[in-house]
């Protein structure tokens, strides 16, 4: 009776035994996950003030179109947006000195920029429009002697001082100013991007005002948004390259785009 109790009892334990043995060595010869990086820190260039693209909430929590599609393409190539806010002027000077990282305010690749980042593909695009009172004809006659103003910094300021400089007043002035003094009455047309101007035309202040003729026929070169990045860092170019396709193929960009506009951007 022992010696067959015996027998019952080795057959079990010899069966754990293979088996501890069996998981042991898959164990061992079993492929390691690799642990997930820690993300990088980005220090993100961004502007105070440019709605819907860039502002600050009624809780004073910075905001926007740039803010979301930034804070998205950073998860999506396993960084984290340090965000650096300031005004297009000053976000600018400070990319150039290498301050920043990227810089994510819908940005012209224009050759002088070239010098000091390089860029993305686009992200989105837009036109250039002049906004003012109905009626008011973009031309010399209709141009004469009035005030225009466009953005510090920006190729809609070189625009206006191309073009009619020499028959009006062209005036540069931060871009939080630039509805303000056309509803006031300061200046009496403004040159500036059309998805930037979305959320004054169809605001109390800005129901007196329209777009003045056709969007300008601009080279794709100005009229498509590119993010900034640190000069010579291809690699991290080709990250938000790829991250910007993934997100239109995914939906996350339809998703950030529905919060802010009731159109395609892209």
């Amino acid at each position: 009776m022992r010696s067959f109790l015996r027998s019952r009892l080795v057959v079990p334990l010899l069966v754990c035994a293979c088996a501890l043995a069996a998981f042991s060595l898959w164990q061992r010869l079993a492929p390691v996950e690799p642990e997930k990086a820690a993300p990088a820190v980005l220090r993100v260039g961004m502007e105070d003030h440019y709605p819907p693209m860039a502002f600050m909430d009624a809780q004073g929590r910075h905001t926007g179109f740039d803010h979301d599609m930034a804070e998205a393409l950073c998860h999506q190539i396993n960084a984290k947006c340090e965000f650096v806010i300031g005004s297009f002027d000053d976000i600018l000077r400070m990319m150039s000195a290498g301050e920043l990282d990227i810089l994510v305010a819908g940005l012209a690749a224009l050759e002088p920029r070239k010098q000091f980042m390089n860029f993305t593909e686009p992200y989105y695009s837009s036109s250039t429009i002049y906004i003012g009172r109905p009626g008011l004809a973009i031309s010399e006659d209709g141009l004469r002697g009035k005030r225009l103003a466009a953005q510090i910094g920006s190729m809609q300021l070189d625009i206006l001082k191309k073009n009619w400089s020499d028959i009006a007043t062209v005036l540069e002035v931060p871009f939080k100013d630039i509805f303000g003094l056309l509803a006031r009455g300061e200046v009496d047309v403004v040159l500036v991007d059309a998805v930037a101007s979305y959320d004054f035309l169809k605001s109390e202040a800005g129901r007196d005002f329209s777009m003045l003729g056709d969007p300008l026929q601009i080279n794709d070169v100005l009229s498509l948004a590119r993010i900034g990045v640190r000069k010579s860092d291809r690699e991290l170019t080709e990250a938000l390259n790829r991250a910007i396709k993934t997100l239109r193929v995914n939906g996350e960009y339809n998703r950030i785009t529905r919060a802010y506009f009731p159109f395609n951007i892209y």
